[in-house]
């Protein structure tokens, strides 16, 4: 059945799809070729290869086992999603606009003061976090441990990191000239906040803000997506090798690293067996982490949905380094909207959001798109997460900041045609 329905999700995308890159349907069938279709697949190709599995815990998941209502459950709120945000991009607005970006430039000077803020915070966070002796030697445990306390620092300089990534992408989109002194320092600066921030996801995100005025013109097409995946997998392999200290050091590790990370379907699987569908189990969550701001303390912090079941389910990972498993939004939909009917109802609220940024995207100005897709990016990790994070006031709060020093940083100017 998993195969069945990985092959109906490709079709369902195939036939459908909006060939805009940056369109939320095309994130949907992202996340679900991600947590699904690939996963799946890798399986049943090792299954059919007779694959023996060299990691120290060896096979941990296996797809042929998930319970029907599991995978019946991905497919429907894949079905949903996809079908919400495919039919809401079609309004006013959704065409893209070739010069957009040319109506703009960055100022060099403005930049290098925003660069050298950030670079002076990773310094800070690195201090407080145990110095460059723990980061260098023990990477692993400094990232996961040293950063309590920390948070509202570090989520400044991660959103700060992914700003300059856009505004290094449009400066060398706009300029065939560029100071090679600022762009290696802006460089210098995004390997710095990588190194601190999570090398893993940070590559990612750091490769799209800085593609955001290519992407906004590109066209997908079915050879662009495989070369698109076929990078990713090498990025986040890459990326892991150093995340793990170089404990997954072979290409075969890798590859089985690949089925225990992308598992959410059996984190859910795991609910359903054990828990029935429910109204509201963990919806107050954000809500308590808010409260902790006024000083009232919420039970062992637990403010998402995966912090909690972590905690029941793996309470070594979290008691010993506060690390969690990632619930997808199956299990968050199961907990809190009771029966399947009425999962279409916050589907299509978060759906109507996004597509109403996508709509709105050309509107207000190039830090607009930033917001857009920083926004997108959260819709995608919504899905490996919770729909309705703490975090989301302050992302707000961050935005207003950036697109007022947007109205410093990316000035109009005026396009003489036939010049």
């Amino acid at each position: 059945m998993t195969i069945t329905i990985s092959v109906l999700m490709i079709l369902i995308f195939l036939i459908f799809r909006n060939k805009e890159t940056l369109a939320p349907s095309n994130m949907v069938f992202l996340n679900y070729l991600l947590y699904f279709i690939f996963p799946c697949i890798l399986f049943y190709v090792f299954k059919l290869y007779g694959w023996e599995y060299v990691l120290p815990w060896g096979k941990i998941n296996d797809w042929s086992t998930l319970s029907i209502e599991a995978v019946l459950s991905y497919f429907y709120v894949f079905t949903l999603f996809f079908s919400c945000t495919r039919f809401l991009e079609n309004g006013k607005g959704s065409t893209k606009k070739a010069d957009f970006f040319r109506g703009y430039k960055i100022r060099p000077v403005e930049f290098f003061m925003i660069l050298a803020l950030v670079f002076i915070g990773d310094i800070c966070f690195m201090q407080v976090t145990g110095g460059m002796d723990a980061w260098t030697s023990d990477y692993s445990n400094t990232y996961m441990q040293n950063k309590k306390g920390y948070g509202l620092l570090n989520f400044l300089l991660i959103q700060s990191a992914n700003f300059i990534a856009f505004l290094l992408g449009v400066y060398l989109y706009l300029n065939k000239k560029v100071s090679i002194a600022l762009v290696v320092f802006v460089i210098l600066v995004l390997v710095f906040s990588a190194f601190f921030q999570g090398i893993k996801s940070r590559i990612f995100y750091f490769a799209i803000f800085i593609s955001i005025p290519w992407l906004c013109l590109m066209r997908i097409t079915i050879l662009r997506g495989i070369v698109i995946f076929s990078g990713f997998v090498l990025a986040f392999s890459f990326a892991m090798y150093f995340r793990s200290n170089g404990f997954y050091d072979t290409p075969a590790e890798l590859l089985e690293y690949f089925l225990s990370y992308f598992n959410t379907i059996f984190l859910h699987d795991m609910i359903i067996i054990d828990m029935p569908l429910d109204f509201f189990v963990t919806i107050d969550y954000p809500i308590n982490k808010w409260m902790t701001f006024f000083g009232v303390n919420s039970e062992s912090y637990l403010h998402d949905i995966s912090r909690w079941l972590t905690s029941v389910y793996f309470p070594e990972q979290w008691m010993d380094g506060a690390a969690t498993q990632q619930w997808p939004v199956e299990t968050e939909l199961y907990l809190n909207y009771g029966y399947y009917v009425f999962w279409i109802i916050p589907i299509f609220i978060y759906s109507l959001f996004i597509c109403t940024l996508y709509l709105m995207r050309y509107r207000l100005g190039p830090v607009f798109i930033f917001i857009y897709v920083s926004e997108l990016l959260m819709f995608v990790t919504m899905f490996r997460g919770s729909m309705t994070p703490w975090i989301i006031p302050f992302n707000f709060l961050v935005y207003v900041v950036f697109f007022f020093a947007g109205k410093i940083l990316c000035t109009r100017v005026v396009i003489k045609h036939g010049s």
